[in-house]
């Protein structure tokens, strides 16, 4: 595109000078002939070149403007046609070859490579770095600290510089340090931070974690669905699998297209640019409120001031908010341009790696502080009640795979969490708001389809699940159901009132908007109950197939192999199972409709997008020996084409059928009736 329009501007120039050329023969002309002829010839060459160059301006803006036209991203909107139905979540591979070229491996991004001339410890105790002094190759620093102050949520200011020689506790959670050498020159300027416990206990009293009274650790991160998570955080999310035994939410769906109002239903069950919220953030009722009025310590831990979701607070919402020290980023370095903007986009691609990337803030990447400080956090409250809500944005907010760069320091803060015990009364919440909003993904099958459905994964600790057994057999079964920021939300009043008793069964005809996740979500609740409109609508339809189908037998046997096969790698001690009967059988498809009139953008290549819809079928069946029920999804195209779309579900009880099995190999539970 930009090619095209140089060379336009070229041909312009180029006329232009021999239009000045010819001119300048006529002159010539008119002083040897006849000047009234030589007027007339003039006219008629000027009026011929303006109406070449008005024909050739023309023609080129035509070019210009459908080359731009076609280049334009590709943004489709689609709505789902039957949000009236009980949902069937969907079911896709999340490996599918469709995707594979918006995916790629990271290179790491480079920062500045300076050490830290000083460092604040785990006490909040200001040192020199005498170490790193002495390999700057400098004899004598004198270093000086001032404090960072918030005004309102837009303005910072640091304070005077107090000079420091001896370690020194600091109380306040940010400073900024600049040394200087003997000559008075400059030599750093840095911005370091704490969590300044000794002011805050003189203020009021923190309540004390306990099995009835949980910490809640939520960890967030912008625009990931659970499919880039499981994609681009495979280290994290095999962690939380194996070694934390998380719930992984296949149905959470978002429920609004930017990050405000879907998060706003997180923290206050409320419905965003509705009625139901008070005017000024201020007065909105936080869910961080009611938890800190309970004795719990607040804190709020996320990235880039101008994308943040909650802003605009005339004081700070919560203890310890990491906001002013990003803002205090802009007093030390450049503020954010378009044309760093421009400089991530090429790094997204793997190109001029070698330069120092805008998402660092000196020697370090900006998502580590925010991790930096809410390790911090939890660190030095210790055992105190805490109510930490993290959130990292600019890693996310434009790019799919830059993330990567972030798996294994988000999987050795879960793996800290679980060493250190800190999990032991405490909640996790692993989350996101929404899948990517801008990202010509959304125009595959999978794509339109997996965006709508945002990261949530949940870590109970041990005694829950066991002193209440049915959050457990709730939890597993609403993996499978439809779920929302709104049940986010009710599940948090739960873990605040301490609500872990069982409830009776939700009526199937008066479904709430909002369902704790630990009591069962009916199967039966649609995207109306659930009060997702059309277009955020995740949800299959079915059309029932015969048993007899041709294609339902075949995939009926691959299923009773894959089980075998399961089986086969405990051998000896299971008994092999063959195919009794065909309980059930439908195809499921995503029942949408391009939308658009809710399209914002135009490109022509809008219509060389073809969506190719995978022929996927659900499948309910009996084994024998031992009558074992199973139910899976798997994509067809063809007998011996089939694969499997997530796991193969047992839907009866084992109850003694599968004594043999130890209980740390519970997984082959579901599927051994032993010998």
């Amino acid at each position: 595109m930009h090619g095209t329009s140089i060379r336009v501007v070229s041909r312009i120039l180029n006329m232009s000078s021999n239009y000045l050329i010819n001119t300048n023969k006529m002159c010539v002309y008119e002083e040897g002939g006849d000047q009234k002829v030589a007027g007339m010839v003039q006219r008629r060459r000027l009026k011929r070149y303006l109406r070449n160059l008005l024909l050739f301006v023309v023609v080129a803006s035509a070019v210009v403007y459908f080359n731009i036209q076609y280049n334009w991203p590709v943004f489709h909107v689609f709505r789902n046609k039957n949000i009236l139905a009980p949902c069937i979540i969907p079911k896709y591979d999340l490996e599918d070859p469709q995707l594979d070229r918006f995916f790629w491996s990271q290179v790491p991004l480079k920062c500045d490579t300076w050490e830290n001339l000083v460092f604040i410890d785990s006490a909040g105790i200001l040192h020199i770095n005498e170490t790193a002094i002495r390999r700057g190759g400098h004899d004598h620093v004198t270093c000086k600290y001032g404090k960072i102050q918030l005004h309102g949520d837009y303005k910072v200011t640091i304070a005077d510089l107090t000079e420091f020689k001896q370690p020194e506790y600091i109380d306040t959670d940010f400073v900024n340090v600049q040394c200087f050498s003997d000559d008075q020159k400059q030599i750093y300027n840095n911005l370091h931070m704490h969590v300044d416990i000794k002011s805050i206990k003189k203020q009021r009293e923190i309540a004390t974690e306990s099995k009835d009274q949980l910490s809640v650790y939520l960890f967030g991160i912008d625009s990931m669905s659970r499919l880039i998570t499981e994609r681009k955080l495979k280290k994290t999310m095999r962690y939380l699998r194996e070694e934390l035994d998380a719930y992984v939410l296949k149905g959470y769906t978002k429920v609004a297209d930017n990050s405000f109002p879907n998060l706003l239903p997180v923290f206050t069950g409320l419905k965003a640019y509705t009625k139901e919220v008070p005017p000024g953030i201020d007065n909105i009722p936080f869910i961080w409120k009611n938890f800190s009025r309970k004795g719990y310590i607040d804190h709020l831990s996320e990235d880039h001031p101008g994308l943040a979701s909650f802003q605009g607070f005339n004081s700070p919402p919560v203890t310890h908010y990491l906001r002013p020290f990003f803002m205090a980023m802009e007093k030390i370095v450049s503020p954010r341009s378009v044309l760093n903007n421009a400089y991530m986009f090429v790094q997204h691609r793997n190109f001029l790696q070698n330069n120092v990337s805008p998402m660092c803030f000196g020697n370090q990447l900006k998502h580590k502080y925010v991790m930096d400080y809410t390790r911090r956090f939890v660190e030095t409250y210790g055992s105190h009640l805490k109510f930490s809500f993290t959130w990292i944005n600019e890693i996310t907010h434009d790019f799919i795979n830059i993330v990567e760069l972030a798996d294994v320091e988000i999987l050795n803060y879960f793996k800290w969490l679980k060493d250190s015990k800190r999990l032991d009364n405490a909640v996790l919440i692993f989350f996101s708001d929404h899948g990517p909003r801008y990202s010509e993904m959304q125009n595959t099958a999978v794509g339109r389809i997996s965006n709508l459905l945002p990261l949530f994964t949940m870590v109970l600790p041990d005694h829950i699940k066991s002193r209440f057994p049915h959050i457990h057999r709730n939890l597993k079964k609403n993996t499978e159901r439809l779920s929302t920021h709104y049940d986010f939300f009710e599940t948090m009043k739960d873990i605040l009132n301490s609500d872990f008793a069982e409830k009776p069964n939700i009526d199937s005809t008066a479904i709430p908007r909002g369902i704790s996740l630990f009591q069962e979500i009916p199967s039966s609740r649609s995207c109306k109950t659930a009060d997702i409109s059309e277009h955020y609508c995740p949800c299959y339809s079915s059309k029932q197939l015969s048993p007899n189908d041709e294609r339902v037998r075949a995939i009926s046997l691959f299923i009773v192999d894959r089980i075998n096969a399961i089986l086969g790698e405990i051998p000896g001690r299971c008994a092999k199972l063959s195919l009794d009967s065909v309980e059930q059988a439908s195809l499921v498809y995503a029942d949408m409709e391009r939308d658009q009139n809710a399209e914002s953008y135009f490109s022509f290549r809008s219509y060389l997008w073809k969506i190719e819809e995978k022929t996927r079928i659900l499948v309910s069946l009996k084994t024998s020996p031992g009558g074992a029920q199973f139910e899976t999804t798997v994509e067809y195209r063809g007998k011996r084409n089939i694969k499997l779309l997530g796991d193969i579900n047992r839907t009866n009880k084992y109850g003694d059928q599968a004594k043999c099995i130890k209980f740390e190999e519970k997984f082959y539970r579901l599927y051994c009736l032993c010998l």
